[in-house]
């Protein structure tokens, strides 16, 4: 077998069509999962530009499988669903082969260390099994929590909760990053048990991070964030818990909005303040042309999970997130 770097983007993208032709998300577009338009569009932005490498395995003069990853500076991403082979060419062979190739080539570049995440439907864990075999015993490690994320249409979701007079929604106050920044950390790093779940992540249990990766946010960073998202839930006009989002736009996907971050602190829990502020964020998302929703945390946050499905979304997919030190 005969690993080279990929010099011509019709055949690359052909063989990795007919190895990705059975995959669901392949077959379905799913909302909120990988999207095969998509994918191919960024791949052939990115085909022959520096920083991004698209091997090809050879057998017999034949291309039997195909593998693509992206690095920048000492760290490197693998795409999903690769390695990948031509059905009935060995491949679980080709798959080794190409991975190691693919760590071989990154430590040559002065890589150091590189991740890929593994994302795959809740109702089918065996679809990733073969990857995730792989990975596992060429020695990748996860190195945060598996997650989920969940899914809804707008126009299933439940009639808004009722809510006492004394709680209302605060407009203004959600729109400032600094007290977004002071919010979340009070909300998600507050008790041992909220540190259990969410420790590892720094952008929800210190200050600054969570000031900068908000206020990215609301800049528009990852699509429109408008100032409508970002709602404050006062209890006795004292803010008890807070909620934003921003909208995932794509040409190849109905428009999603996304929601994050969410949070109540401890001592106005119990009153239903999160799926409050889901079906007031709900409405704000509907009025700016978003079809659907989706949310994503630890899957071990199993009350968040909980309230997730009571305020409508359904669990959609579990992420694995996969790490490799390169020495």
């Amino acid at each position: 077998m005969k690993i080279i770097e990929s010099e011509d983007w019709s055949t690359y993208k052909s063989v990795w069509i007919e190895c990705m032709k059975d995959y669901y998300w392949y077959q379905d577009s799913p909302v909120f999962d990988w999207n095969k338009d998509e994918e191919l569009e960024e791949m052939e932005s990115d085909f022959g530009k520096p920083g991004n490498v698209f091997l090809e395995a050879h057998e017999d003069g034949e291309v039997v499988g195909v593998f693509s990853f992206r690095y920048r500076g000492k760290q490197a991403n693998l795409n999903r669903w690769e390695p990948t082979a031509l059905e009935g060419n060995g491949g679980t062979e080709i798959h080794n082969a190409l991975l190691k190739h693919a760590l071989d080539c990154l430590s040559g570049k002065g890589v150091e260390r590189t991740t890929v995440t593994i994302k795959y439907p809740v109702t089918n864990p065996d679809v990733v099994k073969h990857l995730l075999d792989l990975y596992e015993h060429l020695g990748f490690e996860r190195y945060q929590p598996v997650s989920v994320d969940l899914v809804t249409h707008l126009d299933d979701i439940p009639n808004p909760p009722s809510m006492p007079d004394n709680i209302s929604i605060d407009p203004l106050q959600g729109t400032n990053p600094e007290n977004i920044g002071k919010w979340v950390v009070r909300a998600y790093g507050s008790t041992p048990e909220d540190l259990e779940i969410h420790e590892f992540d720094k952008s929800v249990t210190d200050y600054d991070t969570a000031f900068h990766a908000f206020k990215s946010i609301m800049g528009g960073r990852l699509g429109p964030s408008p100032s409508e998202f970002w709602k404050v839930a006062l209890v006795d006009d004292e803010p008890a818990g807070f909620i934003g989002g921003f909208i995932k736009e794509s040409k190849h996907k109905p428009v999603t909005g996304i929601l994050g971050p969410l949070g109540v602190f401890p001592e106005f829990r119990r009153l239903g303040l999160g799926v409050f502020l889901i079906s007031e964020l709900f409405k704000s998302m509907k009025e700016s042309g978003c079809e659907y929703s989706a949310v994503g945390t630890p899957a071990n946050n199993r009350n968040a999970i909980g309230m997730y499905q009571k305020a409508g979304y359904k669990l959609n997919c579990h992420l694995l997130f996969l790490e490799m030190t390169l020495t």
